[in-house]
């Protein structure tokens, strides 16, 4: 294998860029909902990753959103509308892809806990439990407690206390 080249170089810290630009911009529309969410990034990631031939003959390949840009500003819409056909057919695609995607996934329940300790209330509001709340999984340690550890932990939390044999 040959060594890599100056042209395959920017190439890949291109690629490494429009990554990281593709999870800012999902990140950035996820609480928007799931169908926003694929719609923008779909847009984003076609902007970014559709690469054009600049040279035919050597096919020297560049991102496509370079070329849109000074393609425009050398020959105007008309030397970027083969390009902006091929955009507008990868994005077309990648959003009927999606949309089937979406019908498909729509009511798929997300994925259950290994293990929910008392879902049920037990306590009364006028007891002083002293903010413990065994249905909020906020409240479980973060020190890596094995299942057998929680049930253990939270019987203890609900039960009697445990009083001192004198």
């Amino acid at each position: 294998m040959e060594n890599i080249t100056e042209y395959q170089y920017a190439w890949a810290l291109y690629l490494a860029g429009a990554l990281g630009c593709s999870l800012a911009a999902w990140l950035l529309f996820c609480r928007l909902g799931r169908a926003i969410t694929h719609f923008m990034v779909i847009t984003v990631m076609v902007l970014l990753f559709t690469p054009y031939a600049i040279d035919q003959e050597k096919m020297t390949m560049a991102p496509g959103i370079y070329t849109l840009v000074f393609g425009f500003f050398e020959g105007g819409f008309i030397a970027i509308k083969p390009l902006l056909k091929v955009m507008l057919g990868i994005w077309a695609i990648a959003q009927v892809l999606s949309l089937i995607y979406q019908i498909l996934t729509r009511n798929r329940r997300p994925a259950q806990e290994e293990y929910r300790p008392f879902q049920q209330n037990t306590y009364h509001d006028d007891e002083d439990d002293y903010g413990y709340n065994p249905s909020r999984n906020d409240r479980n340690s973060g020190r890596g407690l094995s299942r057998d550890e929680r049930i253990a932990r939270d019987e203890l939390l609900h039960g009697e206390p445990i009083r001192a044999i004198r």
